[in-house]
């Protein structure tokens, strides 16, 4: 061995540097890699596993009960049977009032008949159906101290047959006295029409003209329709959804249809008014006379007053 083989030889600074750098890129390149792959695998855990109060656990937390669903739509005055029912499991506070938890009380016994049309996968309640396919009856439409009275109506007083069931109207009545002008009356307000002549059904699409029109009315308009439709002639006014509000009229003549402004009125020509009678003569009271006797002759000569 050489005295130069045991004589370490110097680096020179230039390489020291170009080492440490790069392993300082080489360490740089590994740490934005693992940061990438750390970014990746978070977006994809937020993608896919649940959050929020409406997911997982908490969806498992909300009480659920059945309820009886219509399987099928079902139409106004069909019998409900097993093919048109079904038996789901909905949130339990959201079944409305009057539900069926089972289907047997439906079918069994004189079963149910559909009072309005029922959609599919609507709940079924209580208030939508009739005991019994016998018939069908107004009577269950009614409120408890309610009653249904037919008011007879032509394609004038029946708004062009534009009336259906579930409908609400105002009455009028309309009277020509012989001893007093025309008028019309406010009877009642916001009234609910149950039937359309014969039909009961609230999805009825297309309109007719019909004779009669069945309104719900309380005891006291049960007594006064029929005295006004003795007298006079009812015509019906169509109300807006939901519109319950109340309005204050008054008695209605001929000498009202104006707005307001000053009418003189004009008669026809050859009209002419007739002409006044002349007032009687005063009385006159008869002259009084005498009887004077002249040579045996009578002559009568007047008295003066």
């Amino acid at each position: 061995m050489g005295v130069e083989d045991r004589v370490p030889r110097r680096v020179p600074a230039w390489r020291v540097r170009d080492d440490r750098n790069g392993r300082v890129q080489q360490r740089s390149r590994w740490m934005l890699i693992a940061g990438s792959a750390l970014l990746l695998v978070a977006m994809m855990l937020a993608r896919w596993l649940p959050h929020g109060p409406g997911s997982g656990a908490a969806k498992s937390a909300i009480p659920m009960a059945p309820a009886v669903v219509a399987a099928a739509p079902i139409g106004f005055g069909e019998k409900l049977t097993p093919d048109k029912l079904k038996l789901v499991d909905v949130p339990a506070q959201q079944r409305p009032k009057g539900h069926f938890a089972r289907v047997d009380p439906l079918i069994l016994g004189q079963g149910r008949t559909a009072m309005r049309p029922i959609a599919a996968n609507e709940i079924i309640t209580e208030a939508a159906l009739i005991t019994g396919t016998t018939r069908l009856s107004t009577a269950p439409l009614l409120g408890p101290t309610m009653r249904a009275l037919a008011v007879q109506v032509n394609e004038v007083a029946g708004v062009s047959g534009l009336v259906f069931p579930g409908d609400r109207v105002d009455l009028f009545l309309i009277r020509q006295p012989d001893e007093a002008m025309p008028y019309a009356e406010l009877l009642a307000q916001n009234i609910r029409v149950l039937a359309v002549g014969s039909d009961m059904n609230i999805a009825r699409e297309k309109p007719g003209v019909v004779k009669t029109v069945t309104v719900e009315v309380n005891p006291l308009q049960a007594q006064k329709l029929p005295l006004a439709m003795a007298t006079g002639e009812i015509r019906l006014a169509l109300r807006p959804f939901g519109n319950e509000t109340r309005v204050r009229l008054q008695s209605l003549q001929v000498s009202d249809l104006n707005d307001g402004t000053t009418t003189r009125m004009v008669r026809k020509p050859g009209n002419a008014p007739a002409a006044a009678p002349r007032p009687a003569a005063p009385h006159q009271r008869p002259a009084q006379s005498v009887i004077v006797m002249r040579a045996g002759a009578a002559s009568a000569a007047e008295m003066l007053p």
